[in-house]
């Protein structure tokens, strides 16, 4: 069983990032604490084999640090990382979470890298802190919430070559951000407390379902869909609904959908961001292609 331990885990870290497998997160419904017993520490290397893989959140700060240095020259004048954080611009909500995503993986790069820091996995939790400039630095999170931190980069990096529009990722950085700070146990830097953002609607990020071809109609100032009893329940079928009208193209989620309709006047929030109005990026090909059946015959 160990030789299938090991190839299963070259398996996941070759190949694992395609795959859709469930996501683990702990979720405590009571004040009251209890702790489950576990095997030995040292027959499966314990909490210390949480620290193997968190190198990638130290790059995902850097990512993160040169991206946001490239669109303001002014971030690249010789400030500390401090300084950046803030003179980071916060007009958007957006810009406002990428600040906050910052702050906390700014905390971890420095515990990883300076001379004076301290990084280690304990009672399920990775621990980083540091003493750095005369400043107590800290972050205690779970390892489900640093794999968030590095998801909440990527998605927001990638974000500027997808169709969808800035209010579809607000949405899902927000959900990103939202479900990160409940992973954080323990915080602390130069100003304390973390940014905290009300959510206007939950969104579903773990999966999304695309429709390419709604059925809709413009009545008394909003758009109605036709979407049926068993797709009403955004929570279980959280859908893309991919319309054009005009020659534009809209990417609409089913999370902004009342009775499954929604305001015309809030069709422009969610135009999709393509050269061409009306043509997604050819990388989309695949998530659309379909066989045309012809009546009679068999599927096979």
């Amino acid at each position: 069983m160990k030789l299938l331990g090991d190839v299963l885990e070259d398996f996941s870290c070759r190949f694992g990032n395609r795959w859709s497998v469930p996501e683990y997160r702990q979720i405590e419904l009571y004040t009251k604490k209890k702790k489950l017993a576990f095997s030995d520490a040292s027959t499966n290397g314990g909490d210390a084999t949480q620290i193997k893989g968190t190198l990638s959140t130290g790059v995902a700060f850097m990512l993160l640090d040169t991206f946001l240095a490239s669109r303001d020259a002014s971030l690249m004048e010789g400030l500390s990382s401090w300084q950046k954080y803030q003179s980071l611009p916060r007009k958007t909500t957006t810009e406002k979470l990428v600040a906050e995503v910052y702050r906390l993986l700014r905390v971890y790069r420095i515990a990883l890298s300076h001379s004076d820091g301290h990084l280690e996995a304990r009672d399920g939790l990775i621990r980083a802190s540091c003493i750095f400039e005369r400043c107590a630095l800290s972050l205690n999170i779970t390892a489900a919430g640093l794999a968030l931190l590095e998801s909440f980069v990527f998605y927001y990096l990638d974000s500027f070559r997808q169709p969808y529009s800035a209010a579809y990722v607000e949405a899902i950085l927000m959900q990103y951000f939202t479900d990160i700070v409940a992973e954080v146990k323990k915080f602390a830097d130069e100003d304390r407390v973390l940014y905290q953002f009300r959510q206007i609607r939950p969104f579903n990020r773990h999966f999304r379902f695309d429709c390419d071809n709604p059925k809709y109609e413009l009545r008394d100032g909003e758009v109605v869909l036709d979407i049926g009893d068993m797709y009403g329940e955004c929570a279980r079928y959280p859908i893309d609904f991919f319309l054009v009208m005009d020659d534009t193209l809209y990417i609409v989620p089913a999370e902004v959908l009342t009775a499954n309709k929604f305001p015309v006047l809030e069709l422009g929030l969610w135009a999709a961001r393509t050269p061409a109005k009306s043509e997604l990026p050819s990388h989309f090909r695949m998530r659309f292609g379909r066989e045309t059946m012809v009546a009679g015959l068999p599927m096979t």
